[in-house]
């Protein structure tokens, strides 16, 4: 049977320690993976392997892409195309051929490029690694937008966590700021991207 009601009502109460204690992503991520079915515990690790720069390859966004849960084909498909406008801008600007670097996507329209290509001319990096963490924010809020009692919402959170984690890391008030929109979110999911804010 399975918790999703039960797993989402928690979320507050999983993230409320922030304040005392700072974020704590791994403790978190395990709260929830100790509710969940072995079926959706492997949906979690599939979606950690994403979270991971070291080892991302064309292996990882085919076993993606086959996903049979939606959330995880749609997101990493955006992931996928949104890492080779990456690599095409850094490789031009390094006089280097990118296309060897490329993750092989099928052909599709992707409504967001021009938005990253534009965010990717900010010269200021830590400005632009902000804009990229809010269009990913916002691209897992769009794919679960309905979904706000099962497995979706728990991977679109878990997707935000990673980001709070982050930045907390990085600059704390920043860190705070997104926790608490994503506190927000959860306790009003039927609200959740309608105010855009900026990490």
């Amino acid at each position: 049977m399975d918790n999703y009601v039960y797993i989402v009502a928690g979320l507050p109460e999983l993230t409320s320690d922030y304040e005392g204690s700072g974020f704590d992503y791994a403790a978190v991520k395990e709260s929830i993976m100790e509710l969940l079915s072995e079926k959706d515990r492997k949906l979690v690790e599939l979606m950690e392997e994403g979270f991971d720069e070291g080892t991302l390859g064309p292996g990882f966004y085919e076993k993606a892409a086959a996903s049979k849960n939606r959330f995880i084909r749609e997101y990493f498909d955006f992931d996928g195309r949104l890492r080779n406008i990456k690599v095409q801008y850094l490789a031009k600007r390094l006089g280097k051929n990118g296309d060897d670097y490329l993750v092989e996507l099928p052909e599709a329209d992707f409504e967001e490029e021009k938005q990253i290509g534009d965010i990717l001319q900010d010269t200021d990096f830590v400005d632009r690694e902000q804009k990229m963490d809010e269009l990913k924010w916002e691209k897992a809020s769009d794919i679960a937008r309905m979904d706000y009692f099962n497995m979706n919402a728990i991977l679109a959170f878990l997707v935000k966590a990673k980001t709070v984690q982050r930045w907390a890391e990085l600059d704390e008030a920043k860190g705070k700021a997104l926790f608490k929109r994503l506190l927000d979110e959860i306790r009003n999911p039927e609200d959740q991207a309608s105010e855009p804010a900026t990490p």
